[in-house]
């Protein structure tokens, strides 16, 4: 069984305390077919409980949707994982009936379908993805959807990694076409030197920032606009970051004390950070866990505009759409593909939805 958890410090509502959360998603046997395997369901429980007044419950435990509040902690303790096909060419058809079949495992939000039928379109959509750089998602997610591939005849294999590339997505006018794009930091001595060149003003305050396909961090100051950073090419992340100095010994023990995905122009999804991480890393510059600040951003399938989800709210704040669980922002329709790629952009209009969130304290996992 692969199963994976993470435990979050909470506010307690009962007394007003600190209390444990504990979520986790696992892949769970129910039965087997006359004459074939098993059956694999995605299943998620969450508990939570308080050490100050003694307080515990079971939130849920089943096979129902994985809410995005416990899939978005997921990626961030465990990375984000990648299924690709495992041989040289895929039954599309096959897949296609795999894809569309995803509903006898109750459909986590991948899929985006419910208990319903995953529909033709949406399974040619995720073909195509599969095909191309493979589906992200969590570890278990992408375990129960490559035993429903295999089971359909289409091997499949399950990977760790950065993540997607995400591309530009804002209007096209910000991108001036020109420049070589935010400075590379490729390793300590290079990071040690750039920041030493740094004014206290400029200190004193985040940095924007991009990992590249590369996975190197390209840094420029904070009102710049990251398609610029990037010289108008796809990213791994982006957003913020504010360093702060320490008394260590490398490199004058400098630390990523703030570090967000703040980036209107890409709107990354917050399973970005492993690559924000390992960048960081890669230039000796010590780093939290994961965001401490994250933006979880949606496109409205109505009314196009793209909203920042807060406090677990997915309802767009221009037309009072329903708002998917999965990252959308790149559909790949009306979005500038690049420069010299004549191809018109929408406006982005970015709005904010309010909707209980926690900091993740530990996490574990069990694999077959």
């Amino acid at each position: 069984m692969t199963m994976r958890g993470v435990e979050l410090a909470v506010r307690c509502d009962g007394c007003g305390g600190t209390a444990a959360r504990r979520v986790r998603q696992f892949v769970q046997e129910r039965g087997r077919r006359q004459g074939q395997g098993p059956r694999w369901e995605l299943w998620w429980d969450s508990e939570e409980s308080c050490r100050h007044c003694g307080a515990a419950c079971c939130e849920h435990a089943g096979p129902e949707p994985t809410p995005e509040a416990v899939r978005e902690v997921l990626p961030t303790a465990h990375g984000p994982f990648r299924l690709r096909p495992a041989g040289a060419s895929v039954d599309a058809v096959a897949a296609l009936r795999a894809f569309r079949a995803f509903r006898a495992f109750r459909a986590s939000p991948v899929l985006q379908e419910g208990d319903a039928a995953v529909s033709l379109g949406r399974a040619r959509e995720l073909l195509g993805e599969f095909r191309d750089f493979g589906l992200v998602g969590t570890e278990v997610e992408m375990t129960v959807l490559g035993l429903l591939l295999r089971d359909h005849g289409v091997p499949a294999e399950v990977s760790t990694g950065r993540g997607r590339a995400y591309r530009y997505v804002g209007p096209p006018e910000l991108w001036g076409g020109g420049g070589p794009g935010g400075q590379p930091v490729r390793t300590g001595r290079e990071f040690a030197a750039w920041v030493g060149e740094r004014t206290a003003a400029e200190l004193a305050e985040p940095f924007t920032f991009v990992v590249d396909l590369s996975g190197f961090l390209r840094l420029v100051p904070r009102r710049s606009e990251h398609v610029v950073c990037a010289g108008g090419e796809s990213v791994l992340s982006a957003g913020e970051v504010r360093f702060e100095p320490g008394d260590g010994a490398d490199f004058g023990g400098w630390t990523a004390e703030e570090v967000s995905n703040q980036s209107t122009g890409y709107c990354p999804d917050v399973v970005s950070w492993p690559a924000v991480a390992a960048a960081l890393e890669r230039i000796g510059v010590r780093r939290p866990g994961g965001f401490t600040y994250g933006v979880v951003f949606r496109r409205c399938p109505g009314c196009r505009g793209i909203n920042v989800v807060r406090e677990g709210c997915f309802v767009c704040v221009f037309c009072d759409g329903d708002l998917p669980a999965r990252w959308n922002v790149d559909d790949g329709s009306r979005v500038w593909r690049g420069p010299g790629a004549g191809v018109s952009a929408t406006a982005v209009r970015v709005g904010v939805v309010r909707g209980r969130t926690g900091r993740v304290v530990g996490s574990w996992g069990t694999g077959w």
